[in-house]
């Protein structure tokens, strides 16, 4: 009797024993090495963009994908996907939508701006009144519209305070914001003798876009704040400008100065945090969830820091490094890179720099820099800011590729100026001697691109030197770039396929609207701001979708982790309400992404997509009625 008793212990001794490692060898590999998953896809179409190809292929689709923590864990079926599940795994029935992975977007300015400002009560005391005024139908009904806001805010202003004018463009009138860029900058819409008979005891800003007019009493508040301003300024605006502080004449390196260490000087950190963490919000409801953008100013890096330290950044920031344009002694600033040492990859997940970068190298419209690659009236050709060694910007970018920095977000707008940026690599090169291959590696890029042109000499160093170009279309000009250059102009006009054929890469940027469904429009069907540019230059949906994904983790140096739906990879990604690879060309702007997931979290969910899920919305909700999708809508001003 008693061996048989031993006999039945010793079989329940070894099921006890052999049950949990029978239950471990069952389970799926991936619950074994993770556990459950935290949250699951199914019956969808998840498509990794892993094709990096120049083709039309789209990648693996799935139906489904599983997430643990931050990360991917495993594609496939729905019902293998669904066994890593446990009562604890969020689901989320695709019904059939398409999931494609977090929008990267190379280029926007996510600062925060005046509204979001006085939203989280941020206060410029200096400023008396800040007033917006519609162009007229010509640089003198403007002027007029102008002076009679000044001279109205004078009479209510207490001297000593500042009036700041922002001028915006006319669509009735038929006068587009790029226009107004040029009235400011080129033509002076409002020189300094004349604001400072209008406003001899108030500091006045008239400005729009990359540009303003200053009178006397602003350049000495300038100088109050900041050493070496108009020094700075002087220096900053281009070595072709000879009389911009007599004029009245500021950059935007003046006026983000102006802002920053006037305007919000005395602000705390966590007001100027905030206010870019809801900037960042609206951007996640539009399916970003990585950015890249200069740093202009340390107050804007103080910010993110602040945000990433308290874990409270709802999307990714790949910051290019721009303080040299705060004015300090110009001295200096050439040499600042030198004496920080090269930070390029520094940084964590959410929170990186890759390289420092110029929006003062051939500035954008009017400016594009063309040199004899185009010809033009004496009037258009003067304007252009074309740099060259000794300039400002030139020397600050010389000298920090010379101390191992990347070079990337180089206002590369016009042929001659992309073709001055080769002349500064190869500087560099012989300086230094760094080989071709080293400068391949540090993937340098230029941005915005609206006439880059395919001139052979000019293609052939971006291609020898591994150097990207991020594309824009909104906002771009076309019209003006035609009307002021004349035909001989449009064969330089956003060149997409023909660099991508000469196996250039390619990215695509929003730079400020939101509206990433029109943005896509623009290079598929290449109707932009209402006009058909070059047609022969349009490209596919997939294309246009691995600008924004898979090529798009290139360009911010990330590529291990971001741009494709992949296990292992961080979990970016969205859902959306259309399928934007099958629905007719026309519906694209139409699309709305349902919800956006960066590092595995759920940042945005829209409030119909939210019912139906039976949760609460999550992220910023837009007013109703607001449909930030449309050619128009979702645009961000930028501080």
């Amino acid at each position: 009797m008693s061996r048989r008793w031993m006999a039945l212990g010793a079989v329940f001794v070894l099921l006890f024993t052999v049950s949990p490692l029978l239950a471990q060898i069952s389970l799926p590999p991936e619950v074994a090495k993770f556990g459950y998953a935290d949250m699951v896809l199914i019956n969808g179409k998840v498509v990794s963009m892993d094709d990096s190809g120049v083709n039309t292929n789209i990648g693996t689709v799935y139906e489904a994908m599983a997430v643990k923590g931050n990360r991917i864990i495993s594609l496939g079926t729905s019902a293998r996907i669904r066994a890593l599940a446990d009562s604890n795994t969020t689901v989320v029935d695709l019904q059939g939508q398409l999931v494609i992975p977090g929008i990267i977007e190379s280029h926007e300015h996510i600062y925060g701006n005046d509204a979001l400002a006085q939203q989280v009560g941020l206060r410029a005391p200096d400023v008396g009144a800040e007033i917006t005024v519609q162009a007229g139908k010509d640089l003198e009904s403007t002027r007029l519209k102008v002076e009679t806001a000044i001279q109205e805010a004078v009479k209510k202003v207490a001297p000593e305070k500042w009036i700041v004018v922002g001028v915006s463009g006319n669509e009735k009138e038929g006068v587009s914001r790029q226009e107004v860029f040029s009235w400011i900058n080129v033509d002076v819409l409002e020189p300094k003798d004349r604001l400072d008979r209008i406003a001899p005891n108030h500091p006045v800003l008239v400005e729009s876009g990359p540009g303003g007019n200053l009178n006397t009493k602003g350049f000495e508040m300038g100088d109050k704040f900041v050493p070496h301003w108009t020094e700075f300024v002087k220096l900053s605006m281009g070595g072709d400008y000879v009389d911009e502080v007599e004029r009245g004449m500021v950059g935007v390196s003046a006026q983000q100065s102006i802002s920053w260490d006037i305007f919000y000087r005395d602000q705390p950190d966590s007001l100027i945090a905030e206010m870019i963490r809801r900037d960042l919000e609206m951007a996640v409801a539009h399916g970003q969830t990585t950015f890249s953008s200069r740093v202009p100013h340390p107050k804007v890096m103080d910010g993110f820091v602040l945000l990433n330290k308290e874990n409270a950044m709802p999307m990714r920031f790949a910051a290019l490094y721009e303080v040299h344009r705060r004015p300090a002694d110009p001295n200096a600033t050439r040499q600042f890179y030198r004496m920080t040492g090269n930070l390029t990859g520094l940084g964590d997940e959410k929170l990186w720099v890759h390289g420092v970068a110029s929006e003062l190298w051939d500035s954008i419209y009017p400016q594009a820099c063309l040199g004899k690659d185009v010809e033009g009236p004496p009037n258009i050709k003067a304007r252009e800011m074309c740099p060259k060694p000794g300039d400002m910007w030139w020397d600050v970018l010389q000298n920090a590729m010379e101390s191992g920095w990347r070079l990337a977000g180089i206002h590369g707008n016009g042929s001659d100026g992309v073709r001055r940026f080769i002349q500064l690599i190869e500087t560099v090169m012989k300086n230094t001697g760094m080989t071709v291959e080293d400068v391949r590696k540090m993937r340098a890029t230029v941005e915005h691109a609206p006439v880059i042109g395919t001139l052979p000499d000019v293609v052939e160093g971006m291609k020898k030197y591994g150097i990207m170009v991020s594309f824009q279309t909104s906002m771009s000009g076309a019209p003006q770039y035609l009307e002021d250059y004349g035909p001989g102009i449009e064969p330089f006009l956003w060149p997409v396929k023909s660099l991508l054929d000469k196996g250039i890469k390619v990215v695509g940027q929003v730079h400020g609207y939101r509206a990433i469904g029109a943005n896509w429009l623009n290079f598929i069907t290449r109707n932009i701001d209402g006009h058909m540019i070059t047609p022969k230059e349009a490209v596919d949906r997939v294309t246009v979708m691995k600008m924004w994904t898979t090529w798009a983790s290139e360009y911010v140096m990330r590529e291990k982790d971001l741009g494709t739906l992949q296990t292992g990879k961080l979990a970016d990604f969205v859902i959306l309400d259309k399928d934007y690879f099958t629905i007719p060309v026309e519906q694209i702007t139409q699309i709305r992404p349902q919800m956006t997931v960066m590092d595995g979290k759920i940042r945005y969910v829209g409030p119909e997509y939210a019912q139906k899920l039976k949760m609460k919305p999550v992220g910023y909700q837009y007013p109703q009625g607001y449909q930030p999708w449309d050619v128009s809508g979702g645009y961000s001003g930028s501080m």
